[in-house]
């Protein structure tokens, strides 16, 4: 086997493994399901202090099955939060209506002094059995901040969108015994309102005279050794993949990782390439980009690829622009229907300027990459081949085998041995010149002595 074929064999178990790898820590981070429990009873306290993002979500499932397996009746889910994305959101919910319907009782507690449910958070504070806040904490500001409306339809969009999400807050708050105009008004109006405010609203049903995270769970009545649960390895990950910015940055990291390890093989290389590819299309996949942004980004990437060939640089600056669009149609969410879940949608949050200054530092990025790489390819285009036979012609040699007329035999020329024939017989040891080449053979001639 050629060492060209040797190498696209290896590529191709690269990208295998990489996949398998994909495969198995999409499995790792699945929770398992425990059905039927003979009794329910105890406590199990999970905690998040971040964003309400897709490595949430998998933290609030994880808890969700870890509980029921335990036959944990009560969950007290001590909550801390600015914010998220409305997808993370309704699957949160999606977890905490299930576990209710399972029979257990799902508790928010937001805790400890100076956190906060907001925006995203409120919504899954108010999906829950019941809610607690400590001292000092707020609750509220829970209007939607909707992307990829059409221009033109600003206003009646966005008045058709709040009344959706409000209609989805008021149901939650309505259906755990609340006081659903209250909530309603933290979508509408974006208010929020102290732990004191709150209770007396009746948007919570209780606020615990404490500060602490132990001294709340002990009143809530949980064991004092019973363990605080935080987000695993796995939901950190996809909290970091599920980043648009770290994605994007290490989709274009593996794409020149490959590209480079085109001219300087490794295999290393495009095993760290093919698995940022992986890692990042997983994590845009996660985040709830569209198809149509995935294919612009590896549109634009094929282009880079190209420009490699072309030498021109308008490919390169093609890859650039198609990149770039695909990169910010990542952040467009389809408008949320008043007749169906708000799942698409930003609390909290809109574009950061830490994106557009990646956008910025991406274009030059790959502009210099591209040119780098075309280097590259110059200098190598230049460069002698290493196997090419010609430049051995008038070179002489030691045969190493005999050979008879018309045969071949092995001769050392220079440092190297080659395959060789001749019109006459030779010995071993006799000293030889290279007078043409017949394939990948040389063609030699007997020296005087």
């Amino acid at each position: 086997m050629s060492r060209e074929c040797a190498l696209k064999a290896m590529k191709a178990l690269v990208v295998l493994a990489a996949v398998l790898l994909l495969a198995a820590f999409a499995a790792a981070v699945a929770p398992a399901h425990a059905d039927g429990c003979t009794a329910k009873q105890g406590f199990y306290v999970a905690s998040l202090s971040a964003d309400i993002d897709p490595g949430a979500a998998s933290f609030m499932s994880t808890t969700v099955s870890n509980a029921e397996a335990a036959c944990d009746h009560t969950i007290v889910f001590i909550l801390n939060t600015n914010g998220g994305d409305g997808a993370s959101m309704e699957s949160m919910v999606s977890s905490i209506s299930s576990f209710q319907q399972w029979g257990g009782n799902f508790t928010t507690l937001v805790a400890p002094q100076y956190s906060a449910a907001f925006s995203a958070g409120a919504y899954i504070a108010e999906a829950s059995t019941d809610i607690f806040m400590v001292n000092g904490t707020t609750i509220g500001s829970a209007t939607p901040i909707v992307s990829g409306i059409p221009t033109g339809e600003v206003n009646s969009t966005m008045a058709k969108d709040i009344s959706a999400f409000a209609n989805y807050m008021e149901s939650a708050t309505e259906a755990n015994g609340r006081n659903y105009t209250a909530t309603g008004l933290m979508v509408t109006s974006g208010l929020s309102y102290t732990a004191e405010e709150a209770l007396a609203l009746q948007v919570v049903n209780g606020v615990i005279p404490t500060n602490s995270v132990a001294g709340a769970l002990q009143y809530l009545g949980a064991p004092a050794d019973t363990p605080i649960n935080t987000p695993g390895i796995g939901a950190i990950l996809i909290s970091i993949f599920a980043d648009p910015n770290v994605a994007t940055v290490l989709f274009l990291a593996g794409v020149f990782a490959v590209l480079v390890d085109i001219f300087h093989p490794t295999i290393v290389l495009s095993f760290v390439g093919v698995a940022a590819i992986a890692g990042a299309l997983f994590g845009l996949g996660t985040y709830g980009a569209s198809t149509l942004s995935i294919a612009l980004m590896v549109l634009g990437a094929a282009f880079i690829f190209l420009e490699v060939k072309t030498q021109h640089g308008i490919s390169a600056l093609i890859g650039v622009v198609v990149f770039i669009l695909g990169f910010l149609l990542v952040f467009q969410f389809p408008a949320a229907s008043a007749s169906g879940p708000p799942g698409n949608a930003l609390f909290g949050q809109g574009i950061p300027d830490v994106t557009y200054a990646l956008i910025f530092a991406l274009a030059v990025t790959i502009v210099i990459a591209s040119i780098y790489l075309r280097r590259i390819r110059s200098a190598l285009m230049s460069k002698p081949k290493v196997y090419d036979s010609s430049g051995t012609i008038g070179k002489t040699g030691e045969m190493k085998t005999d050979l008879t007329a018309g045969g071949k035999g092995d001769a050392r020329i220079g440092a190297e041995e080659w395959s060789v024939t001749c019109s006459h017989d030779l010995k071993r040891g006799d000293a030889v010149k290279v007078i043409a080449v017949d394939g990948l053979r040389l063609v030699v001639e007997k020296q005087a002595s």
